[in-house]
């Protein structure tokens, strides 16, 4: 199986929640894509690890995964410039931001969304989960107008660009919309922020592939109600 079937594989392995089998795939990806040749997919293999890493963070609370996926994120940029694959640069510093979200710097997580979206290369739909992550961290560091523009703005892009891609896809970074909006306003505008919860529900009631973001709308659920 050449490393691109067995990158697809571990993509799965995620999805479905068999964090550990993902990985397992993972490592078998990155050597084949070594043989290849082919550090573009070497590097997207190594992001793939990097959010691997970060469901497990998220799921032990142990900081040994998010220092894994930023070992792992900085080796992704590092190759990626070295080899000039100008059109990954951006998904590089994406994945940075998400792993500096994980050390709750959100400066540093601002600053990369931002390079991340700079330096774009993509469908119009992706540009919008970009944009919406740019949203959340605004938020984080207190400027919470703005983080609620450029998140429903990211949300428009991703319904208005939604045939570009599968309906996985638009469905995974919609959710994952609403929900952070949910999760940013939960204190200020409760009532609001039930509304963009409800819309996540909705979207992940209506796609069984949705397997990990049905396992965070429930953790998330929770915290509205405790």
């Amino acid at each position: 199986m050449n490393a691109h079937l067995i990158h697809v594989e571990a993509e799965a392995a995620r999805e479905n929640d068999e964090l550990i089998k993902a990985l397992t795939l993972i490592e078998e990806a990155l050597v084949a894509y070594q043989k290849e040749k082919d550090y573009e997919g070497f590097s997207q293999a190594l992001q793939s690890r990097v959010l691997t890493y970060k469901h497990l963070f998220l799921l032990t609370k142990d900081h040994v995964f998010a220092i894994l996926a930023k070992n792992d994120a900085n080796a992704s940029l590092e190759i990626t410039q070295k080899h000039n694959i100008t059109t990954r640069i951006g998904s590089c510093y994406f994945r940075l931001g998400e792993v500096a979200m994980l050390f709750e710097d959100y400066k540093s997580a601002v600053e990369n969304y931002q390079k991340a979206l700079d330096n774009y290369a993509g469908s119009n739909s992706e540009r919008g989960d970009y944009r919406y992550h740019l949203g959340f961290a605004l938020g984080k560091i207190g400027q919470l107008e703005k983080a609620k523009e450029t998140m429903l703005n990211g949300l428009s892009e991703i319904q208005e660009n939604r045939n570009e891609v599968n309906s996985f896809l638009t469905h995974v970074w919609e959710s994952g919309g609403y929900m952070r909006l949910a999760e940013l306003l939960r204190q200020n505008e409760p009532e609001q922020a039930k509304k963009y919860l409800e819309e996540a529900r909705k979207i992940i009631k209506s796609d069984k592939k949705l397997i990990i973001r049905k396992r965070q709308i429930e953790e998330l659920e929770a915290t509205f109600t405790s």
